[in-house]
């Protein structure tokens, strides 16, 4: 039990946990969406480290009724500066998974001046795709980070999801 203790009192931990929000252009520009990320990282060594995030978007602006999404990605990043500053600038690139969700509303004309309702449509399709990342963050204090992601995701159906997010974190 005292090895555990020890571990857990560490300040210099490779891990740290990050949540972002912020906004992307989902599709090929045709839906604003308002993106939250929580995100994972390990610090590999002074200039490489991995990441896993999930990502949830919804847009109820663009072409369609609403959008949503869930999204899965898997980063790699170089720090050329370091990763041991109170600044790290890194850029990465990594792979990403998405199931997007669009809603549309249409309606029934029967002739001339008649309506016959509203009908729902539902399309929902998944994709692979790969991430360019370009971000930034600082340590507010030894433990808590704030930063800003510049992000851009093609995916292999011709989809593209491209943004920014602000997001804070907290070093373990």
């Amino acid at each position: 039990m005292s090895s555990l203790h020890v571990i857990a009192q560490q300040e210099n931990s490779n891990l740290n946990f990050r949540f972002g929000s912020g906004l992307s252009l989902l599709g090929t520009g045709d839906m604003i969406a308002l993106n939250v990320e929580n995100e994972v990282n390990y610090s590999l060594s002074q200039t490489f480290t991995g990441a896993a995030s999930l990502t949830y978007g919804y847009s109820n602006f663009g072409v369609y009724k609403s959008a949503s999404f869930l999204q899965g990605n898997l980063n790699f990043f170089l720090a050329p500066f370091g990763n041991t500053s109170r600044n790290v600038f890194r850029v990465g690139t990594g792979l990403s998974y998405y199931r997007v969700t669009d809603v549309q509303k249409y309606t029934l004309v029967c002739g001339v001046g008649q309506t016959a309702g509203e009908v729902t449509s539902y399309e929902t399709r998944d994709a692979f795709g790969y991430n360019a990342i370009i971000e930034n963050t600082y340590a507010i204090t030894d433990r808590f980070l704030i930063g800003l992601k510049l992000f851009t995701q093609p995916y292999m159906n011709g989809d593209i999801n491209s943004g920014v997010l602000i997001k804070g974190g907290l070093k373990l």
